[in-house]
């Protein structure tokens, strides 16, 4: 079974990839080079996710969130800086996290939902920034 952050992990980052890299390239003109040194990737990576090789399986989902383009837009933003606030970008993913969790965008892969199980895993605890999920009641 693939708790909650692995799922995020293997699918919404690199969805938030996509669209933040072609973001980046089409409305901000960089170039895939200075994406990657923006995101901390290869101009590769930054190719791939550019062009939906990578990561590609979640963008229309992700997309269709008023909440996750407000985050998505911040972490742009946030690249455009000359000096990035690495801690504000944390809590930006983490937000990102939070939102996919709550409107159910990863459902599909859980296995108990598979299954055709009622599932609230997502919504029972929260994550915090250290990565730690933590039973909501002990908050």
């Amino acid at each position: 079974m693939k708790p909650p952050c692995a799922v995020v992990a293997l699918h919404v980052l690199p969805a938030a990839r996509v669209i933040v890299a072609r973001k980046l390239m089409e409305v901000h003109e960089l170039k895939p080079a200075q994406v990657a040194f923006r995101m901390g990737l290869t101009p590769a990576a930054v190719t791939q996710y550019a062009s939906g090789v990578r990561g590609g399986r979640l963008v229309d989902v992700l997309q269709g969130s008023e909440r996750v383009r407000q985050v998505l837009d911040g972490l742009v933003s946030e690249f455009l800086k000359a000096q990035s606030d690495k801690s504000a970008m944390l809590e930006m993913v983490c937000e990102l996290c939070r939102i996919v969790r709550e409107e159910r965008m990863i459902c599909r892969f859980c296995d108990l939902s598979q299954e055709g199980k009622e599932c609230n895993i997502c919504l029972q605890t929260r994550a915090c920034s250290r990565g730690v999920s933590v039973p909501q009641s002990e908050h």
